[in-house]
């Protein structure tokens, strides 16, 4: 957003649209290791989809998951939009 853009109160967000290197089926990501959308993701209302945003050739079967890592609810690929799934 603009600088001054204004805020938007976190309960609010409903929808987040999230780029990564890598994402597996189960909605994990691989990004860049500094954390700050798992942050952002965690203090999301429970509702709130999380949508991965990723070339299909980049959707793997596993990736490793740490505990303050926040899967995805869905994967948008060229494909289309997909709810990921939980094991």
């Amino acid at each position: 957003p603009v600088a001054d853009a204004e805020a938007i109160p976190i309960a609010e967000v409903g929808v987040v649209l999230v780029p990564g290197l890598a994402f597996d089926r189960r909605g994990t990501r691989l990004g860049h290791g500094a954390g700050y959308y798992d942050r952002f993701l965690a203090r999301l209302e429970p509702g709130a989809w999380r949508i991965g945003v990723v070339a299909a050739a980049l959707v793997v079967d596993e990736l490793p998951r740490d505990a303050h890592d926040v899967a995805m609810t869905h994967l948008a690929t060229e494909a289309g939009v997909a709810a990921v799934t939980r094991r």
